[in-house]
């Protein structure tokens, strides 16, 4: 495997936010690009003073080496001795697990005054990309013209873990990971640097950090000092390790300097990291489904959620604490959704979508071969989205009997535990494979440190309440029972459980 093969795809993207013409007004350009892709957009003609190749070349060292993946946050390297610098909210979570009463971090901050005092980040790993290659023949090639969509998707499935598993025994100490970039049609094998020693370095205070609280969140200009440092750490023969003391910063191929001259009113600006998902291209009906159920339905759930936890710790800041990281994560995926429901209905987004594939369908039943070919095509989307729709809120709030409950959490991990354990190892749900399987437990762990069983048996009461208002007319733990149960639980006190050999201790 070449160490970056020249691909049309890959995981890291560019963030085209302002390109402005120096000497003129702004002119805004927006979108998100593969990196690969550079070349084609003509940057140097918008302001930008890198060439391509040095932001990103297929065979020499270049500015996108110096950028990582901490946990699902994008993190650069700025320092030759494994220095990240991530956002405070992708850090919080290390942040919360070492604060208590007397070391409040959250509140207070953290910094260290030597290496030997940097903390642990538990359950976290930074992942550096080293190469990349197209492997969608061999993973489309395992697929039967005859299969049903479910056979298929459990095929592909099954072939991307195989393609894992060889390249990583191919490549000790790598992670792989076969991506989809195009449902059903491609695929990419990315190679990674994968560190599980990750400690934390320096967090601001909540005062700095998380300024503005929540109202300023996702608002532009933000005042919020939304930055934290980690750093990385390998063992000492430059192999990835867990968390020993004699491990060693890790060396990155090239880290990120800031120039001291500070930036312009108009300069060039461009991000490169790592995105989640777009749905720019998603149809009318999809986007319909999401201003009509899904996003009311998060922002009333989360809403409540929240509500709910801040008022549990507003007297206890012990309690406080171990509710405080997830309280931040809703509240962020809460008011991003308030804010696209509120996008979707000012401008119109539904019916402006609409009318575009009213002519794209007009364009199809233009030519009898491509109305044979596609002519059903959003008909048969619309349709799913309204058969959808009907049990959406139902099948959401059984969904949520686990989600809102960490205790529900932890015992459906271990159930599913016992039975996916059973399995040959590529027949396993992801997170049960030898190859993740630590760090499933590992993230459990973390749940079960955050439980408040009082704050816990009021969320589970909660969802439990909307699932018999609007349930699936499935048999779920009643109301009633939750007092006996959070009792007797045996997760009130140190427990060790066995799941095929591993033994999972709590705490």
């Amino acid at each position: 495997m070449s160490n970056r093969p020249p691909l049309t795809f890959a995981r890291l993207f560019v963030f085209l936010v302002c390109l402005p013409l120096l000497g003129s007004a702004a002119i805004a350009d927006e979108g998100m690009f593969p990196i690969s892709e550079l070349e084609r957009l003509k940057l140097a003609e918008k302001g930008l003073l890198l060439s391509p190749g040095e932001i990103f070349s297929a065979d020499k060292t270049c500015l996108v080496d110096g950028i990582c993946r901490v946990n699902g946050c994008t993190g650069s390297f700025v320092s030759p001795n494994g220095l990240i610098i991530t956002n405070h909210h992708c850090a919080y979570r290390a942040i919360q697990s070492a604060s208590t009463l007397e070391n409040d971090y959250l509140k207070n901050g953290f910094i260290p005054s030597k290496f030997g005092e940097e903390i642990p980040a538990t359950g976290y790993t930074v992942r550096v990309t080293e190469s990349f290659k197209d492997v969608s023949r061999q993973v489309l090639e395992v697929v039967q013209g005859e299969m049903s969509f479910s056979d298929r998707t459990k095929t592909i499935s099954r072939r991307r873990k195989e393609l894992e598993k060889i390249a990583e025994s191919e490549n000790p100490g790598k992670r792989a990971e076969v991506a989809e970039m195009f449902a059903g049609k491609t695929y990419v094998l990315f190679l990674y640097t994968y560190i599980k020693d990750v400690r934390l370095v320096f967090a601001p205070p909540s005062s700095v950090g998380n300024f503005g609280g929540d109202i300023d969140n996702w608002e532009w200009p933000r005042h919020t000092g939304d930055f934290s440092f980690m750093r990385a750490y390998v063992a000492p023969d430059g192999s990835t390790a867990e968390y020993a003391a004699n491990n060693v910063p890790y060396r990155p191929k090239k880290f990120i300097q800031v120039s001291s001259a500070g930036a312009n009113e108009s300069d060039f600006v461009m991000l490169l990291g790592y995105p989640g998902r777009t749905a720019r291209h998603k149809t009318a009906s999809f986007l319909k489904y999401e201003q009509n159920v899904r996003l009311p339905y998060i922002v009333d759930l989360y809403g409540q959620q929240i509500e709910t936890m801040n008022a549990a710790g507003a007297n206890d800041r012990a309690v406080a604490i171990k509710l405080l990281s997830r309280i931040r994560s809703l509240a962020n995926v809460e008011k991003r959704s308030r804010g696209q429901l509120k996008g979707l209905t000012r401008a119109d987004i539904v019916a402006k979508r609409a009318n575009e594939e009213a002519k794209l369908q007009s364009y199809i039943e233009a030519d009898p071969a491509r109305n044979s070919k596609y002519g059903r095509t959003l008909a048969n989307i619309n349709a799913a989205y309204q058969t959808q729709t009907k049990t959406a809120v139902a099948e959401a709030n059984f969904q949520n009997i686990r989600l809102a409950s960490q205790i529900m959490g932890i015992a459906f991990t271990i159930y599913d535990a016992a039975i996916e354990r059973q399995k040959a190892d590529l027949e396993r749900e992801s997170a049960y494979m030898d190859r993740n399987f630590d760090q499933t437990v590992r993230r459990m762990k973390l749940r079960w440190a955050d439980l408040d069983f009082p704050t816990d048996q009021t969320l589970l009461t909660q969802v439990l309440n909307r699932y018999q208002q609007n349930g699936l007319g499935v048999e779920v733990p009643s109301i009633d029972s939750l007092d006996a149960m959070y009792d007797t639980t045996a997760f009130k006190e140190e427990t060790t459980v066995d799941v095929h050999s591993v033994k999972l201790e709590l705490p």
